[in-house]
């Protein structure tokens, strides 16, 4: 018992440190030697995949070593996945627990603009990919070289900040740099491989993680290349969770319709359209079919906000991502079948677009969560329905004038019914989740780095491991984190079997 409690008053005291004095600074990254890895795609598992290298890192986690950890964010949040804008960056020296590249310094870029679909996305464009819908952004941004920026640089121009980051259960100061808004873009042909260096990890990215796997893309975006041209990918066995987020108004209409049905007692309506009883006893439920009648190209031309019971000819607002979006694809397979009941079957439904809008119907396309939850906080101050699909790790916060919005059941089962909005899912009664892939890039025209492909695999093998919302290990990931009872095996048009 003394050993364990002078371990722990040991793990305190170093907590207790200021974590600027160990951070991974400007300065010592540009000294070298450092190693650099950049991955890219899918903006749901931000957080999840950002945990999950600091578990490889020096004094984290449990490991050996001291803690030098330090992040580079965009925007002004608090860690990668937290309101910190596409682009970020973080950096260590790694431990053991990354194989290879233990005792390197390791600079990570991390871009999700766009979605999951820039994991493969420059990859493709390197190949020659004809892109004959346009969905191949042909450019993708990063944080800048990390040797340029720090405080008083192309940072926020103060001293380091710190965010404490719970690791298997024990808390670690990470140093933090904000507004780090001076970015690079590197472009993609088969003739430049991001700039004239042509560097996997800096001139473009080594890989990345996807919401659904390449064949889910390949198909909704009609790509011609396989993916043995640009590299592999393998299944995390990680379950991600997604949900129905809707404005106030129509939380409360849902609210109306469920209290009118004796499926919620009859004081949960006794809030308004703008501010409805969020308490979890009066979550209301969404049909699913309602909303694929707004999501479908073909119906959403009669949906107006009688099809959830209010006015009609009142205004609809469908918030959803872009195409080459992991969640939107996570959206499709769940409302619309697409692309799972294409072929013969002829059952998948076409996405409405922005085009298809109607003045009842209003589509928008946002390029990350962050823009659907803006929609949805328009939408509320407007005074109009919206709804949209987000990952379930997003909890909102309600100010006065944002996230006024909240998550709701789905075909009467609850996505939020415990805190880490992830139980209903695990059990399998809540159906509308999908597994994380992992790309490594691979293909002649631009393959990964050694340190590239250690570093993401090493992730991989991590991720079931963080407690984290939304976000679940299956019975397949031989994790010792949260298990679900099923798993989809890396198919995510396969129904997930026990």
């Amino acid at each position: 018992m003394k050993m364990k409690l002078s371990k722990i008053a040991l793990a305190v005291a170093a907590l207790g440190v200021a974590p600027a004095a160990f951070a991974l600074t400007p300065a010592q990254i540009a000294a070298g030697p450092t190693t650099y890895v950049w991955l890219s795609g899918a903006s749901a598992p931000t957080n999840a995949v950002f945990r999950s290298v600091m578990s490889l890192c020096n004094g984290l986690a449990g490991n050996g070593g001291t803690n030098d950890a330090h992040m580079y964010l965009e925007s002004t949040g608090t860690e990668p996945g937290k309101s910190s804008g596409d682009r970020v960056a973080y950096a260590c020296t790694m431990s053991a627990a990354a194989g290879s590249l233990a005792g390197k310094k390791t600079v990570v870029y991390h871009t999700v603009e766009g979605g999951s679909f820039n994991a493969y996305a420059p990859h493709l464009s390197m190949a020659g990919e004809p892109n004959p819908n346009g969905y191949l952004p042909g450019n993708l941004k990063r944080v800048n070289n990390l040797a340029l920026l720090g405080g008083g640089g192309k940072c926020a121009a103060s001293a380091a900040a710190s965010t404490n980051v719970v690791l298997n259960g024990v808390s670690y100061p990470i140093g933090r740099y904000n507004s780090c808004t001076d970015v690079v873009t590197k472009t993609f042909t088969p003739a430049l491989k991001g700039d004239a260096l042509a560097l996997p990890g800096q001139s473009y990215p080594d890989g990345g993680f996807s919401d659904t796997e390449f064949p889910i893309n390949k198909a909704n975006l009609e790509i011609g290349r396989n993916l043995s041209a640009i590299g592999n990918e393998v299944a995390t066995n990680i379950g991600q969770a997604f949900a129905v987020g809707v404005s106030y108004p129509l939380y409360w209409q849902l609210q109306k319709n469920d209290v009118a049905a004796g499926l919620l007692a009859a004081t949960c309506d006794d809030g308004s359209a703008t501010a409805p009883n969020l308490t979890a006893a009066c979550q209301p439920s969404l049909p699913a079919q309602r909303y694929t009648a707004v999501a479908n190209r073909d119906t959403i031309g009669g949906v107006d906000g009688s099809l959830f019971g209010g006015a009609v000819g009142s205004v609809v607002n469908l918030a959803r991502r872009v195409p080459t979006s992991g969640t939107q694809s996570a959206s499709n397979i769940r409302f619309l079948a697409k692309p799972c009941a294409s072929g013969v079957t002829q059952g998948q439904l076409e996405p409405a677009r922005v085009g298809d809008s109607t003045p009842t119907a209003v589509v928008t396309e946002q390029s990350g969560t962050g823009g659907v939850k803006t929609a949805l906080n328009t939408a509320t101050g407007a005074g109009q329905f919206a709804l949209g699909v987000m990952s379930a790790e997003n909890t909102p916060a309600p100010t006065a004038t944002a996230d006024r919005w909240a998550f709701v059941k789905l075909d009467r089962v609850s996505p939020t019914s415990d805190a880490q909005q992830r139980a209903e899912a695990m059990d399998g009664s809540y159906n509308f989740w999908y597994e994380l892939a992992a790309f490594t890039a691979g293909g002649s025209a631009s393959p990964a780095s050694a340190s590239g492909a250690a570093l993401i695999a090493a992730t991989s093998s991590t991720l079931g491991e963080s407690d984290l919302k939304g976000i679940f290990a299956t019975p397949a990931a031989g994790s010792s984190g949260p298990t679900s009872k099923g798993a989809r095996l890396g198919n995510s048009c396969q129904p997930a079997i026990q």
